[in-house]
């Protein structure tokens, strides 16, 4: 932590992201060892960080960040704050597992008005990296309309996309995908674009719409076997695609890099190595042994 600018170490902690933290530091609402910090504020680890007189305890080695899904029900506010006037419903904070010392980070948050798979994480540099590469990210929504859409219908949807005047958007595919009784889903793959886009765009195009969800986001896919209102935490491969996908070195190539530089070179490596007895006798060097496909 030694020497960091205040706002780089509570974005990496998952206290706030960069951008929040630099807010809150204009506003006055954090101290550095009693005085209050300016943008620009470097910190190391002796230093006592305050957020509204609140001291907080921030590990000296950073612990593994978190990703999380979570399945977003129809009409949840994001947060207590954010729910409509007179409106009781819980939050979606409110049904993620309490984390000591951090908090959970939206990549992309729906509206309240859609639902589905959204993915948190504790970690800032994911967030910004989201930001970053909106345009760049495909998601899929399954869109529930009333009627009978043709393939002619589907296909159309792409040139109506491409043609919006405020925010043009990408359809990459639009497939039927069941349905029952008058009601009909069909999965939009699409990049640039918000449910709102969506929904806007088939009610344009002479459907109604019922609802929106994301389904997929990047590489991450809403698992089946999460409900409503239920989250699960994405480890191994599943964690490291999303930050291979924003950009960002995986956690896992992480680990396995600094263990490497952690490793003292082999006895048979740099000038040691030169035969102290002329090589007179010694056979090709045997050289580190090599890795496994897994690794």
């Amino acid at each position: 932590m030694a020497g960091e600018r205040l706002q780089k170490v509570l974005a990496a902690a998952g206290v706030a992201s960069r951008r929040e933290s630099e807010n809150w530091i204009r506003a006055g609402r954090i101290t550095v060892n009693g005085r209050v910090a300016e943008l620009g504020t470097r910190v190391d680890a002796d230093d006592t960080i305050a957020i509204d007189g609140r001291k907080l305890r921030l590990e000296r080695s950073a612990p593994e960040d978190l990703v999380l899904i979570y399945h977003r029900p129809t009409g949840e506010p994001l947060k207590s704050e954010t729910a409509a006037p007179g409106e009781t419903a819980v939050s979606t904070y409110e049904h993620l597992p309490q984390i000591r010392g951090r908090r959970w980070l939206p990549l992309s948050p729906l509206a309240p008005t859609d639902g589905g798979l959204e993915v948190f994480t504790t970690d800032g540099k994911l967030r910004e990296a989201a930001g970053r590469q909106h345009a760049e990210i495909v998601s899929v929504y399954a869109v529930r309309i009333a009627g009978e859409p043709s393939e002619e219908w589907l296909a159309s949807l792409a040139g109506l996309a491409a043609a919006q005047p405020e925010r043009p958007f990408e359809i990459l595919a639009a497939t039927l995908a069941g349905g029952e009784g008058r009601n009909r889903w069909i999965e939009l793959q699409v990049r640039r674009a918000h449910g709102r886009d969506l929904r806007n765009l088939v009610l344009a195009a002479g459907f109604e719409v019922s609802r929106v969800l994301r389904i997929q986001y990047g590489p991450v896919i809403l698992d089946r076997n999460v409900p409503r209102a239920r989250s699960m935490e994405l480890k191994g491969e599943a964690r490291d695609a999303i930050y291979r996908a924003l950009g960002l070195v995986a956690p896992s190539d992480a680990a396995r890099d600094a263990a490497r530089a952690a490793r003292p070179p082999s006895r048979g490596d740099g000038a040691g190595s030169r035969g102290r007895s002329g090589g007179a006798g010694r056979g090709p060097s045997r050289g580190p042994r090599g890795r496994s496909p897994r690794d």
